[in-house]
């Protein structure tokens, strides 16, 4: 009974993440980027709300990643199988990245916006005026690359993370096979 509960928790983790995710990368943050977000709300706040969604989707990532390594020990503690290391290896990467993401980049992220549109008397700036303000503008951009590239990473994670716990625990196929030693 108890296996049967982790093993449905941990579906359901995946299931709430992957689709988390997927939600956050191809709908909600290309929102903030909009010509219309950004001409009705100015480029400081339109950056400023993708930075707080941003850092609320991190946050997402760090809890999801963490119940999904509890439910992966506890249902390998009760089960007693062999531990799969490829997947733990897999979840605390994603943990890492998530927290990396909360962590540093969206605030290193929204540093890089306030110094490219917050001007001299703290003046908001439809754009970047000084040299100093246009290389924060550049390193933002690559920054913002930098960021899609690891939502990217997650998705892919999460993606097989998600196959894994769907796949059938007894027999049958699944990403990482589970006929291994014990430890």
């Amino acid at each position: 009974m108890v296996i049967a509960f982790l093993r449905l928790a941990g579906l359901a983790t995946a299931a709430v993440w992957l689709g988390g995710t997927v939600l956050f990368i191809f709908i909600v943050d290309p929102l903030f980027g909009r010509a219309e977000f950004v001409r009705l709300l100015g480029p400081l706040h339109a950056g400023e709300t993708g930075f707080l969604a941003a850092e609320r989707f991190q946050m997402f990532q760090v809890i999801c990643a963490s119940v999904a390594i509890m439910t992966t020990l506890a249902d390998w503690l009760y089960s007693g199988r062999a531990l799969d290391r490829r997947v733990i290896a897999l979840l605390v990467v994603l943990l890492a990245l998530g927290s990396l993401g909360r962590l540093w980049l969206v605030p290193k992220c929204r540093d890089l916006n306030l110094q490219t549109y917050l001007g001299p008397g703290r003046q908001i700036l439809r754009q970047p005026t000084t040299p100093e303000q246009r290389q924060a503008e550049n390193s933002l951009a690559v920054w913002s690359g930098v960021t899609v590239f690891l939502n990217i990473v997650v998705l892919s994670g999460t993606f097989v993370f998600f196959l894994q716990s769907a796949a059938p625990s007894e027999g049958g196929s699944r990403l990482f096979s589970r006929n291994r030693r014990r430890i």
